[in-house]
């Protein structure tokens, strides 16, 4: 979850930004990026709530020593590929591709998550506004010039040489250092300094990605172009995105969380000077129409009884089912049965797939249970009360 106080984000005149960010975010969806699932605020900060990543980000492995092989490299590599893939088809410039904004699900995939500066190219081809976090930015992006997608690929290359020589291309105290350095030399990886296990495909990849011209980078002509490099030519790019490929690196079970401080958040909030940002007119009106709800994630409705939606009518169906029991009643006009309902009692099972179809007073769940269950009804079909159901579709 993300927490954002309201106070800060006038002080630092970033509401629109916030509100840009959850409306992207909101419209992206794809295997290798962080959903949102819904956002809410309450009197004093704004809460972005995401899927839980519990492998941790990619810094914190860097912190804990993990060294990573140019396998498990590949594999983040082909992960990052296709998000930027998807982004970039739909005219999102990332711009903060970095290793904390990398995250690991308990599977070893790896997500792209932040896009609290990404930007949506609409008739311009490129952008001149610069953020971002020097280390990881372009040259074009530091220098103030005019940049694009490609941009995120010199990106990915700091990203992939960091993992083979745990060490940053361009090193400095402050950006300026930084840009001294970028100005002066062009960072590669030379033959000697390949480390045992790496190709040299590997070094040439990422060397591409390092140009600092954007012109003769990697991927200048289009995201096919690192796909089809040679250190990637023969990827089973479908494979990974339907995410049928174990992992070569899979973080252990347990939850990796960042350190809570929203208890100091809280503190800050109730000091003298943000007293009078609340009592101004801003306070009332900057943030009045945020919240978002995802409608797929069927996860979240239980802890949002307080929330008006349609879809959280199933709350108890859900609950019923988490006990493993299902009680319902089916009434078949086709049969004549002598107008008695059948009571059906489901036995425990260790897995349950359901697809709900709602409309105005009934809704149909399909039930596939596993083999060897003593019941195994198809169709169920539960008489609920009087709710309009007409927009609400979930599928789980």
């Amino acid at each position: 979850m993300k927490q954002l106080s309201k106070c800060k984000l006038i002080e630092q005149n970033c509401c629109q930004d916030i509100i840009y960010e959850q409306e992207l975010i909101s419209r992206i969806d794809h295997p290798f990026i962080v959903p949102l699932n819904f956002s809410f605020q309450d009197k004093d900060y704004l809460y972005m709530v995401y899927d839980l990543m519990s492998g941790g980000d990619l810094r914190y492995w860097y912190i804990q020593k993990k060294h990573f092989n140019e396998k498990e490299c590949k594999f983040f590599v082909a992960c990052m590929i296709l998000g930027l893939e998807y982004l970039h088809s739909n005219k999102i410039i990332h711009r903060d591709l970095k290793p904390e904004n990398i995250l690991f699900d308990k599977n070893g995939y790896v997500h792209i998550t932040d896009f609290g500066i990404s930007m949506q190219l609409n008739n311009e081809e490129y952008i001149i506004h610069v953020s971002g976090s020097p280390g990881y930015m372009s040259p074009e992006a530091i220098f103030k010039e005019k940049h694009s997608y490609v941009s995120d690929f010199f990106s990915l290359g700091v990203v992939c040489y960091e993992m083979m020589l745990k060490r940053r291309p361009y090193i400095g105290k402050n950006r300026q250092e930084i840009k001294d350095k970028m100005s002066k030399e062009q960072v590669s990886i030379k033959k000697n300094e390949i480390p045992k296990g790496w190709s040299s495909q590997c070094a040439d990849f990422i060397n591409k990605l390092l140009i600092k011209t954007p012109e003769n980078r990697l991927g200048y002509k289009g995201i096919s172009e690192l796909k089809f490099h040679p250190w990637l030519r023969y990827y089973d790019w479908k494979l990974t995105y339907l995410k049928r490929e174990k992992a070569p690196f899979i973080p252990p079970n347990k939850v990796i969380c960042s350190e809570d401080n929203a208890g100091q958040g809280r503190k800050d909030s109730n000091s003298a000077k943000y007293k009078k940002i609340k009592q101004s007119e801003i306070y009332k009106t900057a943030f009045a129409d945020y919240q978002y709800f995802n409608k797929h994630s069927i996860k979240c409705q239980q802890k949002l009884k307080k929330f008006t939606n349609p879809h959280l009518f199933y709350n108890e169906i859900e609950k019923k089912e988490q006990a493993f029991k299902l009680i319902s009643t089916k009434i078949d006009d086709k049969i004549k049965d002598n107008n008695k309902k059948r009571i059906a009692s489901v036995s425990p099972v260790k897995a349950i797939k359901t697809k709900i179809l709602g409309n105005k007073h009934q809704s149909t769940r399909k039930i596939t249970y596993q083999e060897g269950d003593d019941f195994q009804p198809q169709i169920v079909k539960l008489n609920l009360v009087k709710v309009d159901l007409r927009k609400a579709s979930i599928d789980q």
